[in-house]
């Protein structure tokens, strides 16, 4: 299937509140449309996800993350520096952002995987789609389309590079939440706050 293709699919499927699976640079995710709740309810159910659980979303430009979260410049210097890459970035979010996705909490992770294809379906559809791991919670990450079990609506086709998932980073406390990839990077990333 040409990419032209597989972005029209996928991003028809998000519109009309289907959840999808894809390849990311990290493992592979299911996501669906930040705005859509019912939607939202769908992947933590295919999951088998706690609600208590937040869940990050995916972006195809540091300016459309600036929709979504408050962005001081100097941590907007870094998101530049670092996006697209293997990093999930928390910041404090805005009322575009459910308190569903994010557990209560008042930060949501965002990211820009460094895979073309999903920064152009995230970009042809015009918001942000969340971001998870494409497993039933607790089970082992996945990084092949062969492997995902999960009852998506559509699913992209891939392989990930790095094959562990993003490190999660908290800007304001300065701290590394999750270790993943590039975990030397994320700790020079903190010290240079």
């Amino acid at each position: 299937m040409k990419d032209a293709v597989i972005i029209k699919k996928a991003v028809q499927s998000l519109r009309s509140g289907g959840v999808i699976g894809y390849p990311t640079d990290t493992t592979y995710g299911i996501g669906c449309v930040v705005s859509n709740l019912d939607a939202v309810d769908k992947v933590f159910e295919l999951k088998g996800r706690d609600f208590s659980k937040p869940m990050s979303l995916a972006f195809s430009s540091v300016e459309m993350i600036k929709k979504y979260v408050k962005l001081p410049e100097e941590y907007e210097k870094i998101l530049r520096k670092y996006l697209p890459g293997p990093y999930t970035f928390l910041l404090p979010k805005n009322d575009l952002v459910s308190e569903k996705i994010t557990a209560g909490f008042g930060k949501v992770g965002v990211r820009i995987p460094k895979y073309d294809l999903i920064i152009k379906i995230i970009e042809e559809l015009g918001e942000p789609i969340i971001t998870t791991s494409a497993n039933i919670s607790g089970d082992p990450d996945i990084v092949r389309s062969d492997d995902l079990k999960l009852l998506v609506d559509f699913i992209v086709s891939g392989d990930c590079t790095i094959k562990i998932p993003s490190t999660l980073i908290d800007l304001e406390t300065k701290s590394i939440l999750r270790k993943g990839a590039s975990l030397d990077t994320a700790k020079e990333i903190i010290a240079g706050i």
